[in-house]
């Protein structure tokens, strides 16, 4: 072992042994840990027994509702109630257009398009969907909502530049 008799050599052995180390924990982390395919959704894990002997599953509720996040629910809830849950949708939410994204055993997503406001109307509840373990429901905002983000910004960028001005106009005067 003479050829790491110098603190440099034996620097440089060390970080190749450690580099190789990383390398190879690194690689058969990823190695091991790939998922084939998509879980089948209606497999028992995918319910929960609740505190009351109920069984639940997870939904997630994001976008213009008051609460979003993820939601353990009744296994017979649907787009109504999940929505209730939340806090219902928020003033400035699109409920003419409620997305369900459900991923389906063959690993082709179903999207769901609801009209809530159709069912506000007319009280067919056969329009609302069920839902199951792992939907997203996805509750967009309105054009409006968009528009008056983009003019609200533009007032703000309108004044940082009258400020500039002001201040420019007084420094110079």
């Amino acid at each position: 072992m003479d050829e790491f008799n110098t603190p440099i050599k034996m620097v440089k052995f060390k970080s190749i042994i450690f580099f190789v180390w990383f390398c190879l924990t690194f690689l058969s982390s990823v190695v091991f840990s790939q998922v084939t395919g998509q879980q089948d959704q209606s497999r028992p894990a995918q319910y929960f027994l609740g505190s009351q002997d109920q069984v639940l599953m997870a939904v997630n509720v994001w976008g213009f509702v008051h609460r979003p996040g993820q939601y353990m629910v009744p296994y017979d809830t649907d787009l109504i109630s999940l929505l209730s849950f939340a806090g219902g949708p928020r003033e400035e939410a699109k409920i003419k257009k409620i997305r369900v994204v459900r991923a389906d055993r063959k690993d082709q997503p179903q999207v769901i398009d609801v009209d809530v406001k159709k069912y506000l109307e007319t009280g067919k509840i056969s329009d609302i969907p069920v839902l199951k373990p792992g939907d997203t429901v996805v509750v967009s905002g309105t054009s409006f909502h968009f528009i008056s983000k983009f003019f609200e910004f533009t007032f703000r960028i309108a004044a940082l530049i009258q400020i500039w001005a002001l201040v420019d106009y007084y420094l110079h005067h």
